[in-house]
């Protein structure tokens, strides 16, 4: 799809916050994403913008899009990741409405602002920049477009890895939800590296007694049980494990900080 088909005005790269507002009136909620027509806005705003883009998809409805910068082929190439789903905005007390992007004062609200659609709003605007300058770096860069990442990443990230990674070839470094941000601690200015990401723990209980019967009195039975572990577990913290990454994020910060600050972060350290 391109823009020029749909007599929409393209918005300024030179302007990340127009990107973004226009990004936001994408309803995108995930579940169930519906991600193809922001992806296909995107895709037209690149091809406008001189670049030859690439759809994957899984399902047509929950696209995912891959464009590329060449470079001199001097260097490892970089990448550039982003989703567009969002969470769900129901149950919430808005200021704003979500999904109309309005800037209010210079700062633009909506769902997404943060995660991450500004990021793709960066991302897009330092992209078209580049082509428009005529710039050429070292290595490529691509830009990847994902969709699902709120839920699993099933039709994003997990199929381009088993189905595409080909793609991906001579990428060595990448930067994605906020990587590369500066992080503000007391009175000083952090830029972390990413190398993990927290993960999901599925576990299962059996919880074994009689079923009881709304028409029955029944003391003892499943039910009761799966109350008191429920509370057990809202009562008490469950153990904490410092990982090696994590210690050495915090301890890293901490010999970097003053008094009290860096006294404050080592004790994060402790469990207790």
């Amino acid at each position: 799809m391109s823009l020029s088909s749909t007599n929409e005005e393209v918005p300024n790269y030179e302007r990340p916050d127009e990107l973004l507002q226009r990004l936001i009136r994408f309803n995108t909620t995930n579940p169930p994403g519906n991600e193809r027509e922001c992806v296909e806005w995107i895709d037209g705003v690149l091809r406008d913008g001189g670049y030859e883009t690439k759809i994957l998809a899984k399902d047509p409805e929950r696209p995912n899009l891959l464009a590329r910068l060449k470079g001199h082929n001097e260097a490892p190439s970089l990448l550039l990741q982003g989703h567009v789903d969002v969470v769900p905005v129901e149950g919430k007390s808005w200021q704003h409405p979500p999904f109309e992007g309005n800037n209010m004062d210079g700062w633009v609200w909506g769902r997404g602002a943060l995660d991450m659609k500004g990021g793709i709003a960066m991302m897009l605007a330092a992209f078209l920049r580049a082509k428009a300058e005529g710039l050429t770096p070292p290595g490529d860069v691509l830009l990847l477009i994902l969709s699902d990442e709120e839920a699993g990443g099933d039709y994003g990230a997990k199929f381009l890895v088993e189905e595409h990674a080909g793609l991906f070839d001579g990428v060595r470094y990448a930067l994605g939800e906020f990587g590369g941000f500066p992080l503000y601690v007391g009175r000083r200015s952090f830029y972390p590296i990413q190398v993990a990401e927290k993960q999901r723990c599925f576990l299962r209980a059996v919880v074994r007694g009689p079923g009881g019967h709304g028409a029955l009195p029944m003391r003892g039975g499943a039910m009761a049980k799966l109350a008191r572990l429920l509370k057990r577990l809202d009562r008490r913290r469950l153990p904490v494990h410092v990982t090696p990454v994590a210690r050495r994020f915090l301890e890293t910060m901490s010999h970097a900080s003053p008094f009290p600050t860096g006294t404050i972060l080592r004790g994060l350290l402790d469990p207790a």
